[in-house]
């Protein structure tokens, strides 16, 4: 996990550190299992918490089981485990109850604490080589993508980037990805994502990203991951005409 990424998640557990006092853990009366839920989140402190002792919550929060002053309490640790690759339910629902509690209005210090965070999320996850983040890649992006104020953004951090890691999920991404991308036109995730897709294609086919592969090509045309990085050239060559 890169510096950047700690100090964000560091700040996000000073921020939110002031809901303790305000989580109830109330839920709907149907559950018969709520006291027994509430003392098993409540086991723990915080930051011992686990992607399993958090995953019903995470599910529930704001719809069944608790409001949303839980849900900024409990926040930095579900966030934590995210950058960890070890996101409680999943990515997708993380953002997902974030926009049902209308985090947008939050005060402005928490806003920035949530959008440091997810820019340093994504430019960590460029970084990593690990087949953990090979396989968690599409869904983190998918979901940042989406939720992200500015796709611009996220797209220059994965430009700028220059190890080499960065530059395996992009043609992992678009080997895999190039049917839904560019005979399909959107973003393959939960929901369809059209609101990016030309922006995206277009930054896909540019100058840059084409010369960013022809490099990697060149630099590793004895290693097995050439004949792709050659596939992928071809792919978005052809796109570009």
């Amino acid at each position: 996990m890169t510096d950047k990424l700690k100090i964000s998640i560091e700040k996000l557990y000073d921020i939110f550190a002031k809901y303790q006092g305000l989580s109830k853990l109330e839920g709907s009366p149907l559950y018969d299992d709520l006291e027994t839920w509430n003392k098993q989140i409540r086991s723990k402190k915080l930051r011992e918490l686990t992607a399993d002792d958090l995953s019903l919550f995470v599910g529930k929060v704001i719809l069944t089981w608790g409001d949303e002053n839980d849900y900024r309490f409990y926040l930095p640790r579900i966030l934590e485990l995210t950058a960890e690759l070890k996101t409680p339910y999943d990515i997708w629902t993380l953002y997902s109850r974030l926009e049902d509690v209308n985090w947008k209005t939050w005060d402005a210090d928490e806003q920035t604490a949530i959008n440091d965070f997810t820019l340093e999320l994504w430019n960590n996850l460029l970084n990593d080589n690990s087949e953990k983040a090979e396989w968690e890649f599409k869904d983190y992006f998918h979901s940042i993508a989406y939720f992200y104020l500015d796709f611009s953004e996220i797209l220059k951090v994965w430009e700028t980037n220059n190890n080499f890691s960065s530059t395996k999920h992009l043609i992992n991404y678009i080997f895999e990805e190039r049917q839904h991308l560019f005979d399909n036109n959107y973003i393959d995730s939960i929901e369809k994502n059209t609101k990016n897709i030309e922006q995206f294609k277009t930054w896909l086919t540019s100058d840059n990203i084409l010369k960013k592969i022809e490099e990697a090509f060149y630099e590793n045309d004895k290693n097995e991951i050439a004949e792709r990085l050659s596939w992928v050239e071809q792919i978005l060559t052809n796109e570009k005409k």
